[in-house]
């Protein structure tokens, strides 16, 4: 990652980031889901959740991997996904730069995927 990654809150609020595979801010790991986690600014706070990942999301307390659903953390929060760890300012900077080429296509909205159709409907 860098070594002073800058990161713009203002900027990203309202706004959501994939973090994973294929993803807004890619993650280089086989254990990584394609969608593992999501990552978004809300009134100023950061918001992270698990996307039902595979092998989940964890944050790093006193040195213990502690599995993590959704809520707000802080900046400089170490985070677990595919294996790897991140802290939650760096994940935020590669989000930040993605920001200063979007034209608001990151808006927050639902991640679940519209219902299929069937055969039958």
């Amino acid at each position: 990652m860098r070594t002073n990654p800058s990161v713009n809150i203002e900027q990203m609020e309202g706004r959501a980031f994939i973090i994973g595979r294929e993803g807004h801010i890619y993650v280089d790991s086989p254990t990584a889901s394609k969608h593992h986690a999501e990552i978004s600014i809300r009134d100023g706070k950061i918001y992270l959740r698990d996307l039902d990942s595979t092998n989940g999301t964890f944050l790093l307390k006193n040195r213990m991997r502690v599995r993590f659903e959704a809520g707000f953390v802080n900046l400089l929060q170490p985070v677990v996904i595919g294996g790897r760890i991140f802290v939650i300012k760096d994940l935020l900077a590669i989000a930040n730069d993605f920001v200063a080429f979007d034209e608001g296509e990151t808006e927050i909205e639902s991640v679940v995927a519209p219902a299929r159709r069937t055969a039958n409907g």
